[in-house]
């Protein structure tokens, strides 16, 4: 069911119950104001005939007919009856309606002053009169068929215009439905024209503050996501095509030109040790990038458990010192420390090793005396690393570093793939951490803040 139906449907419910029960409430009201004012006329009748017998000497029965039958103000199937204290009968105005009221009603009447009863079609009211020694029971009643006919009436206009309002709401409410979707239907339209080659395309807001303005903006949130999703996907393939590209060139002509002729033994061990040493950065590069795609792959979780960052820096250091035995590290701790458990992070041994070989590989390679020195600086909430290089790095170069596969005009010549510091920052992301860069006066300084436990 479209959203648009079932708000006209959930709308006409709403209104159909409300006009129910107002409709309900007026006809309840309306019944209540005519029967108490049925029974007020019938009270009125039976107390001014009482007066008249009582109380006025020169009024009896006959009298008291003649003027009931002079009386315009009669109601359909009227009579006023009259009894003395022995339950007789002394007065009557219409001789052919009875109420046949028994001694209990009587005495009931007299108990309770007044009393209101319905017996058939007939509504009595009874009270009970004195004046001096006289004391009569007064009983009027009659027949409330004008009333009930106007009941009726209000009835049949009532469900007529009950009918007819919820034929209304239901027409209006289609169509204020559709108005309001209106925007919605906009999003979908513009939302549908957006296709890879167009990803820069935004979906059009005119209220950001209301909800269909934050749903755009969130549409428009996501495809900001997908665009730089799709630009990293074919920056990613297009560099992983050029770097592959490199080294089987290489095999391949080497190859190829080794089986051109016979070579001597010297010739052949030459080439394979070549082809060896180009296999083995393509293995290199195969591995790295599926470091970077591990770290990159969000979905997946790591293995986390209190992790020392002295123990991290001292293997990494000797891991790239036993590859390079040129490269020359320098690790420096405060010399005040005493707490151990400031260097205890909560991260994966592993990725954060890996972070930083890449980082000191990163100061050794790029720097002219092929060193780099390793700083902690641990804290209550964070520790800092600090690699400190010989070296410069461009000011425009600074926020390009951290992209897969870019390396700088300067470093083309430099052995590498341009992964290294992209892995590096997204390691550190991993770990709730930041990493930052600066370069000034020969020097570059890489921050590292990783949260403690």
């Amino acid at each position: 069911m479209q959203i648009r139906t079932r708000l006209t449907i959930q709308f006409s419910l709403l209104v159909s119950v409300i006009v129910l029960l107002a409709f309900a409430a007026i006809y309840w009201f309306r019944q209540y104001y005519l029967e108490e004012q049925f029974y007020n006329r019938l009270k009125q009748k039976a107390l001014t005939t009482a007066e008249l017998l009582v109380n006025v000497e020169e009024v009896n029965s006959e009298i008291l007919k003649l003027v009931d039958q002079s009386n315009r103000d009669l109601l359909y199937k009227e009579n006023v009856i009259i009894y003395n204290y022995r339950n007789e009968e002394i007065h009557t105005n219409n001789d052919t309606i009875r109420f046949d009221l028994d001694q209990n009603i009587l005495n009931k009447i007299r108990l309770n002053r007044e009393l209101r009863i319905d017996k058939g079609e007939y509504k009595i009211f009874g009270l009970y009169y004195s004046s001096g020694e006289d004391r009569v029971v007064s009983v009027a009643g009659a027949s409330d068929v004008a009333d009930q006919v106007n009941m009726r009436s209000l009835l049949k206009i009532m469900v007529y215009a009950y009918i007819a309002a919820i034929l209304v709401v239901a027409v209006v409410g289609w169509l204020f439905a559709g108005r309001a979707l209106v925007p919605i239907s906009s999003v979908i339209n513009e939302v549908q024209r957006i296709y890879p080659q167009n990803l820069s395309r935004r979906v059009h807001t005119e209220n950001e503050k209301d909800e269909i303005g934050r749903l755009t903006a969130t549409f428009n949130a996501l495809l900001d996501r997908v665009e730089q999703a799709f630009k990293l996907q074919n920056m990613f393939i297009s560099n992983v095509s050029h770097e592959l590209k490199n080294p089987l060139t290489k095999i391949i002509s080497q190859l190829e030109v080794v089986l051109l002729r016979e070579r001597t033994g010297d010739e052949y061990r030459q080439t394979l040790g070549s082809v060896l040493s180009d296999t083995r950065e393509l293995s290199h590069l195969s591995n790295t990038l599926l470091e970077l795609a591990k770290v990159t792959d969000q979905s997946h979780s790591f293995l986390t458990a209190s992790v020392r960052i002295d123990e991290i820096v001292w293997d990494a250091r000797d891991l790239l010192r036993s590859t390079h035995p040129d490269y020359s590290i320098k690790v420096e701790f405060p010399a005040d420390l005493e707490e151990d458990a400031l260097l205890t992070v909560s991260g994966n041994a592993y990725l954060l090793k890996i972070a930083a070989v890449n980082l000191m590989e990163n100061g050794c390679k790029f720097s002219d005396d092929h060193a780099v020195e390793v700083k902690v600086v641990p804290s209550d909430k964070q520790i800092v690393l600090l690699f400190t290089n010989h070296s410069d790095i461009q000011e425009d170069e600074i926020s390009l570093i951290f992209e897969p596969f870019y390396r700088s005009q300067k470093r083309v010549r430099t052995a590498g793939y341009g992964i290294g510091l992209s892995l590096v920052e997204r390691i550190v992301k991993l770990h709730g951490g930041q990493i930052a860069v600066r370069s000034g006066d020969g020097t570059v300084i890489f921050t590292v803040t990783i949260p403690c436990r």
